[in-house]
């Protein structure tokens, strides 16, 4: 078996080894970025061209393993999972720069908070998707926050609302996707838990749990805002 590339490579096991390098790793990226927050205010061109080639790598990463190793199968490749989604919005984010793309981006980024803290059929580190999905997910998180340091930019309850209505008819689209490719977006076809509930209660569940996200994500941003001691530009 070829550990860096097959596609039955053991998945990591939340809590073991594996998991535990990826988050280590975002610390330590975490913390470069941190350090060096003063530097980016005046360098928008600079900042939207790193996050959208490292979006842009990502993709091709992604969809190059899924040709060659499994022939992109569409329920198994989900192009439109939510953070792979979120990409694509950083990509375009680098050309519109508007600021309610800054907060789709946010609030539907804070899904790739959970793949860290509940990582679910994620490829170890040394493999080759394990690269993709470290990459992915750190550049999902790390943007908001370089963001704020370069313009000031803060989510709001009103971006949330509108975020919300966003992914309402994203929802939809995944929905009708699920039926047509039998796909497993959201863990519709294949839970990980809550086997025995009723589909329209886990469709619920997951439209009230995505609220619920927003909202603990909107609430612990002004929570970190109030400790902030630097200003920053306002957009």
């Amino acid at each position: 078996m070829n550990w860096f590339w097959d596609e039955a490579v053991p998945y990591i096991q939340v809590g073991g080894a594996g998991h535990f390098t990826y988050i280590i790793f975002l610390i330590i990226v975490f913390s470069i970025v941190f350090w060096n927050r003063k530097k980016f205010s005046g360098r928008e061109s600079g900042v939207y061209l790193v996050f959208g080639v490292l979006g842009l790598i990502h993709q091709l990463m992604i969809t190059s393993w899924y040709i060659f190793e499994t022939g992109y199968d569409l329920r198994d490749a989900m192009p439109l999972h939510i953070c792979r989604v979120v990409v694509w919005f950083i990509i375009f984010q680098g050309v519109i720069r508007k600021r309610w793309m800054h907060d789709l981006i946010f609030y539907f980024g804070l899904y790739a908070y959970g793949s860290f803290a509940l990582p679910i059929a994620i490829h170890p580190p040394h493999h080759f998707v394990g690269w993709t999905f470290v990459l992915l997910h750190t550049v999902i998180i790390l943007y908001p926050f370089v963001i704020h340091w370069m313009t000031g930019w803060v989510p709001a309850s009103k971006g949330a609302i509108r975020s919300f209505g966003a992914f309402l008819v994203y929802f939809t689209v995944i929905l009708a996707v699920n039926a047509l490719v039998d796909g497993n977006y959201f863990y519709m076809d294949d839970r990980p838990f809550l086997h025995r509930m009723p589909e329209l209660s886990y469709i619920i569940l997951n439209i009230a749990g995505t609220f619920g996200i927003f909202m603990i994500g909107l609430m612990l941003s002004k929570i970190l805002l109030k400790f902030e001691k630097q200003s920053y530009p306002a957009e």
